[in-house]
């Protein structure tokens, strides 16, 4: 709300001058936003923001807009004994206390008023306009609400996938040093055969035995003993 109201407030601002104008033409922008929870860390139900001088704060120096924040819970909790015309005005518009209503259109002739002219706007037209739109409403927060779910589990699926891959690297790693380990040691094996088969062709051949033969008794290939020669 807070990010909400200075994007209104800004744009309230830029929305009054065009190409050539001045800047000087831009006329204050007074924001109020009527909220039905509480946002803000103060008891106070009513709060106006001002910027001032960080070193002097008793210097405001932004003035073009004002912010006003009403939080209705704070104001049902405060006991209004409807002093003065805002909170007349705010018992109206939270429309919960049927007592204080009227308390307000007695000591306030234009809350009176202006109640008496609205009742007779809403005719039925106007009220089933407003259903519907407070239907339209309705549907369109279940379809966010839907839609979140299912991104929801979109991104939970990917992020399962993504564990699941790194889990089977992990997995395929460790079968992989198992599997390397197992080869390694046959590879040793092997090398360490073939090792000591040249070391008995070389003997062989000392004594003067024939390729052919040694071939034979050590299993080496013709290649392998010529080169031990």
């Amino acid at each position: 709300m807070k990010q909400r109201s200075e994007f209104y407030g800004s744009k309230l601002i830029t929305e009054q001058i065009g190409k050539g104008d001045e800047y000087q033409e831009i006329k204050p922008v007074i924001l109020i936003n009527i909220l039905d929870y509480n946002m803000l860390e103060v008891p106070e139900y009513c709060t106006k923001t001002v910027t001032v001088a960080d070193k002097h704060r008793e210097y405001e120096i932004i003035k073009d807009i004002t912010y006003w924040f009403i939080e209705l819970p704070k104001f049902r909790k405060s006991k209004a004994k409807l002093a003065n015309e805002l909170e007349g005005w705010l018992a109206i518009i939270d429309d919960k206390d049927r007592g204080l209503i009227k308390m307000a259109e007695e000591k306030h002739k234009i809350i009176k008023e202006a109640k008496e002219e609205v009742e007779e706007i809403l005719s039925d037209a106007v009220i089933r306009e407003l259903n519907e739109l407070k239907q339209t409403a309705i549907w369109e927060e279940n379809s966010a609400k839907h839609y979140a779910r299912e991104q929801g589990l979109k991104e939970g699926r990917r992020e399962g996938k993504k564990i699941g891959i790194k889990e089977g690297i992990k997995e395929g790693r460790k079968e992989g040093r198992k599997e390397g380990r197992k080869e390694g040691r046959k590879e040793g094996r092997k090398e360490g055969e073939k090792q000591k088969q040249i070391q008995i062709a070389k003997k062989l051949l000392k004594k003067g035995m024939e390729i052919e033969e040694i071939q034979e008794i050590t299993e080496l290939s013709k290649e392998e003993v010529e080169n031990l020669i």
